[in-house]
This record gives C-alpha cells, sequence and structure tokens, in this order.
C-alpha cells in the first residue's frame, strides 16, 4: 500500500518536502503554525450547538476519553497552566465523565514526572468541587453520581521508568494507570513507529519491555501500545495476562500510515478483552486530513464490524495548544515524522465532537443504543476493571 500521496500532497499546500532537507527558519515555521491552526477545527461552535439534544439523550451515559493530550506544568510540549485549565473546562462543559491525561511522552525522565504528578494532584485538590482522580473503577462512578469530572493519569512512554522495574510500582501508587512502550521512537523496551517503515529493523518488544509487561499485569496497570510498533502490539497482546489497549490509533488498512495499526495488531488487542480507541487527527484519518465526524465514524465502524463493538471506544489526542505545541513537533521531525502525518495541514476535532460520531455511527451505520453506550465509555470501564480491580 502507498503510504505518502495524501500526505505528499498535504505538504505542497506549505510549500515543502516532506522530510526537509534543513531545519526550517522561524519564519517558516511560524507561517505553517498560523495556516494549521486557521484550518484545524472541522465543525465549529454553531454546529456543535446542534449536538445537545442526542448529548442529553445519553445524559446518563459514562462517555470517556481513553487520551487526552497534556497536565499542568508538561514543559517539554509548552503545556502551561492555562492550557491544561481550558482543556479541563472542555471536557466539563462537553458532558464528560472522565478523561486519562498524559503526564509524560518520554521526553523527560522521572525526576521531572514525578514534580508533574505532585503539580497534578494539588491542582485537583483545589479543584475539588468540580474534578478527582480517579484510580479506581468506583472512582469512576461516584464522581459521575457527584457531578464530577474523574481524571485519570497515562504515560505515553516507558523511558520515566528510567529502566527499573520498580518504579512501575512506584507510579502505580502514584496514580498512572496506563503506560505506552514507547513515543514512535525505538527504545529500551520496544520498537516504536518509526518501525513500521520496511527499510527499519522492527523488533518488537525487548526483552525489558517483556519485564515491564509482566510487572504492569502484576500490578494492574494497562498495556497500550499506541506510538508503537505493529510487532510490538503483536508482542504484547501474546504476553500480557490482562486486557490491552491502544488508546489512540486508527485503521492502516483505511489509511496508510505507520501512526495507524494493522488489522493484525486489532486483531490481536481486541482477541486479549481489549480496546481499539480511535483518535480525531485528520492526519491520521484519510489523505485529505479531514476530521468530521462521518470521517471519525469510519474508522470507529471498521473497527468494530471487524473485532465487535465491544472492542471500539474514543482516544482523542486533542492538542489544546495547538499552536504552541507545533513549535516543537515542526523543529523535531525525527520524533514526529512529517511523512507521517505530523505538523502537515489538517484537521483536529475536540473531545466535543464525540457526541456528534456517536450520533453518526447510530444514524447512518445502524448501532444500537446499548453499543453507543458500550462506545462511549462501557468499553473501556469494562478493561480498566479487569486490569484495576473495582
Amino acid at each position: 500500500m502507498k503510504r505518502t500521496t495524501g500526505l505528499a500532497l498535504a505538504v505542497v499546500v506549505l510549500g515543502g518536502p516532506a522530510i526537509a532537507q534543513s531545519a526550517p527558519s522561524d519564519e517558516e515555521i511560524a507561517a505553517r503554525i498560523e495556516k494549521l491552526v486557521e484550518m484545524a477545527d472541522p465543525r465549529g461552535d454553531e454546529a456543535r450547538r446542534g449536538d445537545l439534544a442526542y448529548r442529553e439523550r445519553y445524559a446518563d451515559a459514562f462517555m470517556i476519553d481513553a487520551l487526552a493530550v497534556g497536565s499542568p506544568g508538561f514543559e517539554s510540549i509548552a503545556f502551561l497552566l492555562e492550557d491544561w485549565e481550558s482543556l479541563a473546562d472542555h471536557y466539563e462543559g462537553s458532558g464528560f465523565a472522565a478523561f486519562s491525561t498524559t503526564i509524560s511522552n518520554g521526553s523527560e525522565g522521572a525526576l521531572a514526572v514525578l514534580e508533574r504528578i505532585d503539580v497534578m494532584q494539588k491542582w485537583v485538590e483545589e479543584n475539588a468541587e468540580r474534578f478527582v482522580i480517579a484510580t479506581t473503577v468506583q472512582d469512576l462512578r461516584d464522581a459521575k453520581a457527584a457531578g464530577k469530572v474523574a481524571i485519570m493519569l497515562n504515560s505515553q512512554s516507558m523511558d520515566m521508568l528510567d529502566e527499573n522495574l520498580e518504579n512501575v510500582q512506584r507510579y502505580w501508587d502514584l496514580g498512572i494507570r496506563q503506560m505506552n512502550f514507547s513515543y514512535n521512537q525505538t527504545g529500551a523496551y520496544s520498537a516504536g513507529m518509526v518501525a513500521n517503515d520496511p527499510a527499519i529493523p522492527d523488533n518488537g518488544v525487548t526483552e525489558l519491555g517483556y519485564k515491564v509487561v509482566a510487572e504492569m499485569n502484576r500490578v494492574g496497570m494497562i498495556v497500550d501500545c499506541s506510538h508503537s510498533s505493529w510487532q510490538t502490539c503483536l508482542d504484547a497482546a501474546e504476553i500480557t495476562a490482562k486486557p490491552m489497549m491502544i488508546s489512540h490509533s486508527n485503521s492502516d488498512a483505511l489509511f496508510g500510515n505507520f501512526r495507524n495499526v494493522t488489522d493484525a495488531a486489532i486483531r490481536a488487542v481486541a482477541a486479549t478483552g481489549g480496546v481499539v480507541c480511535v483518535n480525531f487527527l485528520g492526519g491520521f484519518l484519510n489523505p485529505q486530513g479531514d476530521a468530521t465526524p462521518k470521517a471519525i465514524a469510519k474508522h470507529i465502524d471498521y473497527i468494530g464490524q471487524m473485532v465487535g463493538k465491544q472492542a471500539t471506544c474514543f482516544g482523542v489526542d486533542y492538542v489544546e495548544n495547538y499552536g504552541v505545541a507545533l513549535g516543537p513537533i515542526i523543529s523535531n521531525p525525527e520524533k514526529y515524522p512529517p511523512a507521517q502525518g505530523y505538523g502537515l495541514p489538517t484537521q483536529m476535532a475536540p473531545p466535543a465532537d464525540a457526541w456528534a460520531v456517536a450520533q453518526v455511527l447510530e444514524d447512518e451505520h445502524g448501532w444500537s443504543e446499548a453499543e453507543i453506550r458500550a462506545l462511549m465509555g462501557e468499553n473501556l470501564m469494562r478493561v480498566y476493571e479487569a486490569n484495576w480491580g473495582g
């Protein structure tokens, strides 16, 4: 399958090659950012107001996002306190029961991550009338009953372990409830997404990675393989003793992209009793970069038809500080490969569009009310309970 046609067309809009020959100038980066932010929203607030009746119909449902980007003081992605508060406000205002937010993407070691967790815990304490950190399924249910939004903590990389297995337990004790192997790059624990390129060896999970999975299973932390290689997903599914997840990836069969996941990986993860959560980023949805509700629903329905709707969920991957975050994304093509959709002119739907996506699945793909409720959050709750206990 040819994987870069649509992306190459997108890069033409920016006037540059898919992988630049030299680092872009500050002026070039600023011009790209302005254009990207301008075109990012696929719908607008007026269209979202039209979702309110559908949202009200499912007001008692557990709407959960398996992967949100950012936490207060996330310096490596220039995520400031005001960005975090805007993101938290968005989830609350959009009717979400819970979301899992990223504490680390592998850009720093244990000390920085521990400090960030401390900042997060203090912020939640200061906003306890609206938010709570959830570490059990009962916490999620209690938060919903109290009218609060539950926040779960995740890491998009094992690098914060500093190759010390004892840190799995330490992070569990501090509230981390799901963890990915690597953020695109190959490392000490597994091959990263870059290894999906046939020219790069994909050795899957390393010996140390196998040990980490066993320890995660022991403590109850969910194994996640988004951003990792396809072989890593297959290896992880074979060795995990508990249901795992792909927290924010789309179908490679529908749109060939190394950041997406193959049918084989989807089947393997679903066979563990796990879930595959679709993201809302146009660069991973189709060659046009569209992130409309119909475009997102197409990937969810494909996965649901292939492995069962009990394996579907939302993993929005929304970037609240998009304009600021684009700077390091464009400047660091090794970690964020343009050829795989990073920093290109595409749409990015916000979490609020999950309601419209669900309505498309119900109205145009024939999903039942029970299947919609499962997609919104019950499927994730099942995986949470299987790993964390009640």
